[in-house]
Formats: C-alpha cells, sequence, structure tokens
C-alpha cells in the first residue's frame, strides 16, 4: 500500500466524573476518524494518566502502581477496538510494571489482534527523579502493511541516533506520541520531529495533550500541543516540512495523506539526499 491516511490526536484534558467518560472520548476521536477514511490514529504519551484526576492526589510512586493495575483493561479496550474500527492504534503511552520497576510503554494495536510494544529509552529528570521510571534498552522497528515504521516516545525523538538507527534498518515512518506542558517542550520536540524527518528523508508523525484540568495535579493536569505530520522540506513535499498541522492547543484530530510513493521521490529526485549523503567516515574523526 502507498498511502496512509493517518490522524495525530491532540488530545484535549478536560474534568471528567468517570472512567466510562475517559473511554467515551477516545471512542469519539477514533470512530471521528474512521468517518474519513483513517487508517492509522496517534494518540500522545501519558494519556491514561488523565484517568488520575479520577482519584485523590497521590503521589508519583502511588500513581504508578494505580496506572498499572489498569493495564489489562486498557489492552482489552484498544485489542477490540482496532478490531471493531479496524484501525491501527498507537494508544498513547502507559505505566505499567516490567521486572523491577515501572515504564512509559507504547502500544500499537493491529485489526488482526497484533500488538507491538515500545519502552521509552531516553527519559527526562522527571521521569527519572520524581516518577522513577526505568529506561528501555532496545529500539524496534516493525512491519506494517505500509512499510516498516518505528516509535520514539517524546524526549526520544531529541536523540538523532535513534531515528537514524530505525531509518538506517528500513523505517520510512516514526510514529511520536508526546506530552509537554510548555511552549518550550513543545518546540525541542516539533522542531526534533522536523529536523529527524529532514536528516533521514522520513515521516513523522507527532501527537499531543492539550488542554487544563481544573485541579492541579502533580502528574498531568496542563498540556501544550500542535500535532502534525511531517516530511522533508524538499520535492515533491510542501517546502515548510508538513503534510497537516493541527491549531495549536486546540483539541481535536489532525488527518493527512502519507504517500510513501512521494517518499521515494524524495529520496531519488530531491535537490538534495541527506540520508544517502552521509560521510561516516569522516563523522568518526
Amino acid at each position: 500500500m502507498n498511502i496512509l491516511n493517518a490522524a495525530a490526536v491532540q488530545y484535549g484534558l478536560a474534568d471528567i466524573d468517570s472512567e466510562e467518560q475517559f473511554w467515551t472520548g477516545i471512542t469519539f476521536k477514533a470512530r471521528q476518524a474512521v468517518e474519513q477514511g483513517v487508517d492509522l490514529i496517534v494518540f500522545p504519551e501519558y494519556m491514561t494518566a488523565h484517568l488520575l484526576s479520577l482519584k485523590p492526589t497521590m503521589s508519583h510512586e502511588d500513581a504508578c502502581i494505580y496506572l498499572d493495575h489498569i493495564t489489562g483493561a486498557y489492552i482489552d479496550f484498544f485489542e477490540r477496538f482496532s478490531r471493531e474500527l479496524n484501525l491501527m492504534i498507537l494508544a498513547g503511552t502507559h505505566i505499567c510494571r516490567e521486572n523491577e520497576g515501572f515504564v512509559n510503554k507504547a502500544f500499537l494495536f493491529f485489526p488482526d489482534g497484533r500488538m507491538v510494544t515500545q519502552n521509552k529509552l531516553h527519559l527526562t529528570p522527571e521521569e527519572r527523579n520524581r516518577w522513577s521510571l526505568i529506561e528501555g534498552d532496545r529500539l524496534d522497528v516493525f512491519e506494517t502493511d505500509w512499510g516498516k515504521m518505528a516509535i520514539l516516545t517524546c524526549y526520544d525523538i531529541e536523540f538523532p541516533e535513534l531515528a537514524r538507527s530505525a531509518a538506517v534498518n528500513g523505517a520510512e515512518l516514526i510514529l511520536c506520541p508526546s506530552y509537554t506542558d510548555t511552549a518550550y517542550g513543545y518546540h525541542r520536540v516539533r522542531h526534533c520531529c522536523q529536523a529527524r524527518a529532514i536528516e533521514n528523508q522520513l515521516f513523522v508523525i507527532l501527537s499531543g495533550i492539550v488542554g487544563s484540568l481544573t485541579e492541579r495535579r502533580p502528574q498531568i493536569d496542563h498540556g501544550y500541543c500542535q500535532a502534525g505530520l511531517f516530511t522533508p522540506c524538499d520535492f515533491p513535499f510542501n517546502p515548510e516540512g508538513f503534510i497537516q498541522i493541527g491549531e495549536t492547543n486546540h483539541d481535536g484530530v489532525v488527518i493527512g495523506s502519507i504517500e510513501f510513493a512521494q517518499l521515494q521521490q524524495n529520496r531519488v529526485a530531491g535537490v538534495v539526499a541527506p540520508f544517502y549523503d552521509r560521510r561516516p567516515g569522516l563523522y568518526r574523526l
């Protein structure tokens, strides 16, 4: 398949009264995307942390325990929903227990029941020092009906070695679920998404959290994002390097068509070819 219709979610934080309301909101966004012919939807990092707003304020340790407790329900929901809608769903990231601690894990669900996961590889100081999470140690490149993809969660996109490794191993699309609560954080992630697309001549989809909760929470209570689908800044793409981009901090779904044939055009006939013009021997000096 050459064309992937994809949606990047700008997930709006809002006060909710029940878990059912949380799942209903996700259902609405996914169905809205499917009605517009979408094959893949990307939800943001820490999306399930929205559920913490239903409980009294808790420590980060207790928050990890609580979120891990809903892992089974989270997986069951998205497995069923992916099959029902015939939709590939990156269900954001979810904190869950793994081995001796907790990880920030992205889950990608396929309509045929397959599921792939990717632990966040680079943790922010807050994730290390307050959440006490454990970083991942492996980047996977996985096959889909549209070719190879990889998942780089938020801070991971700021490390060019990861995206380069994914590209060398055949990835043509990077999925970047993110959670940034300031303009500074957002623009770091956004500009790195665009840099990775240029350097490796591939596509990047960025999703994020927007809006605010009425009550302040130590884990998640405010988000800043402008989601988008990004490309190289070269022929045959938009000179600004995006297919579609959302309205800053507006709850909604950003939809665009990713044409992999255009990527091959870019790699063959672009004005520059940074992925192919690399000089590894020079860099080692």
